[in-house]
């Protein structure tokens, strides 16, 4: 029996691995999702130049020239775009989308940047803020009436589209399948890794010896002593006795959760596993776990000390070597 054979008999993580799968694929799908909401809209996009003071209106200028930054209001910068018809527009631009018309510009005169094709832009028509506004005349010297007279009371926000909120809510499933998808990815790769180390030099023969043990126990019985192995159902391990050096009682968490009592062993190339009661906590059965090791391995390490823990990474390096 090969190792691949046996873990299939052994290793019942089918769940975690499936979970994995399918949220990691629906996180995928929920980006490519709103990528998709965030882009869609252009078709019904109306010329800005009829709509400059239509709040909510989603449209485009063909931009042939912007003047740098002329102020910024609650993390938005504001710039001014020109049409070809010399009409001024108030915009917000995104820093990646100013250093990308900066470099598509032609020439630069006076801190206004010219292009030799116009620049369509989208977005959204929206209020523009007294304080803005107030900005915009210090900047320029011009007074209120001559503001709306240039401006209007719109502004277009090139960085939101009718669909921007919807593309959020695609990014925030996508966030959190992204998360519960790599918690049961580190939960299927924590049983899967620990069990490949420990068992991939197992020869053909004690994998055999192994399965046996497995067919021959209790399906309900989590924890199997061989004459040469001990075996695990869950968490799922099968460790020979004579790779053990070092083994102590551990108090184990999960994510602030109590799990229990478990004996923690672990082997000389420096692999561990724990194994938890089958009652939680249970002390008379955490002692039968280390009494029935000790039979079985006499001279092994037993309870956290720092001396056993300078003589564990002591003797795994020593022994490590000697194998490699």
């Amino acid at each position: 029996m090969d190792f691949k054979t046996f873990k299939k008999k052994l290793v019942k993580n089918g769940f975690s691995k499936w979970a994995t799968i399918v949220l990691l694929a629906l996180t995928v799908l929920f980006i490519i999702l709103g990528l998709i909401k965030n882009s869609s809209g252009k078709g019904y996009a109306q010329i800005l130049r009829d709509h400059k003071d239509e709040e909510g209106a989603y449209a485009f200028v063909d931009v042939v020239a912007f003047d740098e930054w002329v102020c910024t209001y609650l993390d938005e910068t504001y710039y001014l775009l020109f049409d070809s018809s010399g009409e001024a527009y108030l915009a917000v631009v995104s820093d990646r989308e100013m250093k990308s018309m900066e470099r598509k510009a032609s020439d630069v005169e006076d801190y206004t940047y010219y292009f030799d094709e116009s620049y369509r832009m989208y977005g959204l028509v929206k209020r523009t803020s007294y304080r803005v506004i107030s900005f915009v005349e210090d900047v320029y010297g011009i007074d209120e009436n001559q503001y709306f007279q240039y401006f209007g009371g719109c502004y277009i926000n090139t960085t939101e589209n009718p669909n921007t909120n919807r593309a959020w809510m695609w990014w925030v499933f996508s966030m959190f399948t992204g998360m519960f998808g790599i918690v049961f990815a580190i939960i299927w790769g924590g049983s899967e890794v620990p069990f490949y180390k420990e068992s991939r030099h197992f020869s053909e023969e004690e994998f055999a010896e192994a399965a046996r043990l497995l067919d021959e126990a209790d399906k309900k019985q989590r924890i199997i002593f061989g004459d040469d192995f001990i075996i695990c159902r869950a968490p799922a391990m099968v460790m020979r006795y004579s790779d053990m050096l070092w083994m102590h009682f551990v108090d184990t968490y999960y994510y602030g959760a109590s799990l229990g009592r478990s004996v923690r062993i672990y082997s000389y190339n420096r692999n561990s596993f724990k194994i938890f009661p089958t009652v939680k906590n249970s002390e008379s059965e955490l002692n039968d776990i280390i009494n029935r090791i000790l039979d079985k391995k006499p001279d092994i390490l037993v309870g956290y000390t720092n001396e056993n823990r300078k003589k564990y990474g002591s003797m795994a390096k020593k022994i490590g070597r000697k194998e490699s």
